[in-house]
């Protein structure tokens, strides 16, 4: 953890809305063509790496369509298979968004800061070198945060 962490979120930025349906082509089309959101990038069946739901390990497996608006990442995230957050936000019969994220350099000191406030890490995975955590925010801010960071190469 790092030495001279201060928690503040007002040090940080949205740098991710994300979103949750049920069929991401059809609503990378519509957000398109509707609201002039730049062309998005599609991935199909990205399986999260050391993924955790709600304490145990899981296997989850998404869709995602990515694009920037704004400076800000919009990502599209279909559930296919595997217990997770995305499957319980479906599985309630809601679509559209789904999380708030932030990148973060320390993601440990952030996720210690928010569990001595009695925010508790819902969710974990990777995928790539994008190392992520959902937090239960969603009853005390009305929407789940997502803070992630960049996993660093280790030096030789």
């Amino acid at each position: 953890m790092a030495q001279n962490f201060e928690f503040n979120l007002g040090n940080l930025r949205i740098d991710q809305l994300s979103f949750v349906y049920k069929d991401v082509k059809k609503q990378a089309e519509i957000m398109e063509k509707k609201y002039g959101i730049p062309k998005f990038a599609q991935m199909e069946n990205i399986t999260h790496q050391d993924a955790t739901y709600r304490g145990k390990e899981v296997t989850v497996v998404v869709d995602y369509a990515f694009s920037r608006l704004l400076n800000i990442q919009f990502e599209l995230q279909q559930w296919k298979s595997g217990e997770s957050l995305f499957k319980e936000f479906i599985d309630k019969g809601k679509e559209g968004l789904h999380s708030i994220g932030v990148y973060v350099d320390d993601l440990q000191a952030y996720i210690s800061e928010f569990k001595k406030r009695g925010i508790e890490v819902l969710q974990t995975g990777q995928v790539g070198k994008q190392k992520f955590v959902y937090l239960d925010t969603e009853k005390t801010f009305g929407v789940l945060l997502e803070i992630s960071t960049t996993v660093k190469r280790r030096k030789k």
